[in-house]
């Protein structure tokens, strides 16, 4: 009898195995973010809809140390999946971008050498390492005006930070079935449909202001024609307030957002409906009511010298994709990342860029009954900083 019921428990347990391999089931999407640790699932359909979800903030002494910040989420990991009760075992994770190497390269076109076989021979220049050392992706920019040349973008990321997510998604009791880098994430979260027109056919910049660092991708039906990584995000800008109000880094993080505008001689008085769409032209409302004891602080605040260093990083990247396609012209910003929250920031942006603007969140196309599970995550607001995680879930698994 003992023997009988430990063969059904095994076999019950083999059938829980297979569940999780089901055809149609997709896996978790787990995303290595530099203000938050992610993870998320969806469940297929038309549309998707929401299985579960959950966010680990990142603590304040891990945001300035990458390294730091990578053993706080992977220890971390374990606990959130077992709190956020997904119906899988199977898991995609995302290379963080500071710690992925992206680049655009040229090559002479030639039948008889692959493109791999060039990139081999131009990586270890290039990042400083053998190329057997990482693990390599590109995508080939197709219209480029370069004559006898391809033009690549190569993705490259050590083979031991790899083998290093994989066995933290191991350690929380999953099996890796995807591993992926934010661009094309975020390319597949905004991907239109297929055979449907949409405003995703034309040129498009998509700006993922990250609290590290800002992706920065041109993309045109479903194409990539550009992306860079810019060291650069919400964390620099609260640098710049902590020096001019002597305060902790918290306090100027919500300093900023109180903010209406980012120069101070422009701020208009405490408006509310921060809600309001963005359009072109209209004055930004605020992230959160202000007080008036706020107010005047932030009246101290002058955030222009920043953001000018990022939308001169901004100008550059529409200056090579001109030039690499005169005839795709940007015809649009799409804000997305937690930072995009943050409406007089993208605002500001898109005017010293002349972009009309639009704040991307992508998961309001989610279904949902409001009964899933949720840890520490409120979906009935903008979660612009989930857009990668849910285009790692449409993705498909390449492990």
């Amino acid at each position: 009898m003992g023997s009988g019921s430990k063969a059904r428990k095994k076999s019950r347990g083999g059938l829980r195995s297979l569940g999780s391999l089901r055809p149609g089931a997709m896996p978790i999407a787990i995303d290595f973010g530099a203000g938050s640790l992610k993870a998320l699932q969806l469940a297929p359909g038309n549309p998707e809809a929401l299985v579960a979800a959950g966010e680990v903030v990142t603590p304040e002494d891990c945001l300035y140390d990458p390294a730091k910040r990578i053993r706080f989420q992977i220890e971390a990991l374990p606990k959130l999946i077992k709190q956020s009760n997904f119906k899988t075992t199977r898991a995609v994770c995302a290379i963080p971008s500071p710690l992925l190497f992206c680049k655009h390269l040229q090559f002479q076109k030639s039948d008889e050498v692959t493109t791999q076989d060039m990139l081999n021979a131009a990586l270890p220049a290039q990042v400083g390492c053998d190329a057997s050392m990482l693990l390599t992706r590109h995508i080939e920019v197709e219209q480029s005006a370069r004559a006898g040349r391809s033009e690549v973008i190569c993705f490259a990321a050590g083979r031991e930070l790899v083998a290093r997510l994989m066995h933290a998604i191991k350690a929380a009791r999953l099996e890796p079935v995807g591993i992926h880098n934010e661009f094309t994430a975020l390319l597949r979260a905004f991907a239109p449909s297929p055979g449907v027109a949409g405003p995703e056919d034309k040129p498009t910049l998509y700006v993922d202001l990250g609290r590290a660092s800002t992706n920065v991708m041109i993309a045109r039906g479903g194409q990539m024609l550009f992306a860079r990584t810019i060291g650069f995000g919400g964390l620099h800008l609260d640098q710049a307030i902590t020096s001019q109000l002597k305060c902790s880094l918290s306090q100027a993080r919500q300093q900023r957002l109180a903010l209406t505008c980012i120069r101070p001689d422009t701020q208009p008085p405490p408006v509310e409906s921060p809600d309001a769409p963005l359009a072109e032209g209209e004055s930004p409302a605020p992230a959160s009511p202000a007080t008036a004891t706020v107010t005047r602080v932030t009246r101290q605040i002058d955030l222009s010298e920043p953001v000018e260093i990022l939308v001169d990083e901004l100008s550059m990247c529409l200056r090579y994709q001109k030039a690499l396609m005169p005839d795709q012209r940007v015809e649009r910003v799409v804000f997305v990342g937690g930072e995009s929250r943050h409406r007089p920031l993208c605002a500001e942006i898109a005017r010293a860029l002349r972009l009309p603007a639009q704040a991307g969140d992508p998961m309001t196309r989610i279904a949902r009954t409001g009964g899933e599970p949720c840890v520490d995550v409120d979906l009935s607001q903008a979660q612009p900083g989930w857009a990668v995680a849910m285009g790692m879930c449409l993705s498909p698994t390449d492990l």
